[in-house]
């Protein structure tokens, strides 16, 4: 195989996960969608404010 082969591409599988996160100093519960094979972050949002 040739150095200057490029790689074959991949159709991302999003999965979906919660976890909490911080937005100028707010604690936020934030939605992230990653790619299942790959680890590429696809989207990011923040949900809510989360309980202090």
């Amino acid at each position: 195989m040739k150095a200057s082969a490029k790689k074959k591409g991949h159709t991302h599988r999003p999965v979906t996960v919660r976890f909490l996160g911080q937005q100028g100093g707010v604690p936020y519960e934030v939605e992230r969608t990653l790619c299942g094979d790959c680890h590429e972050v696809i989207s990011e949002r923040p949900l809510r404010r989360a309980a202090a």
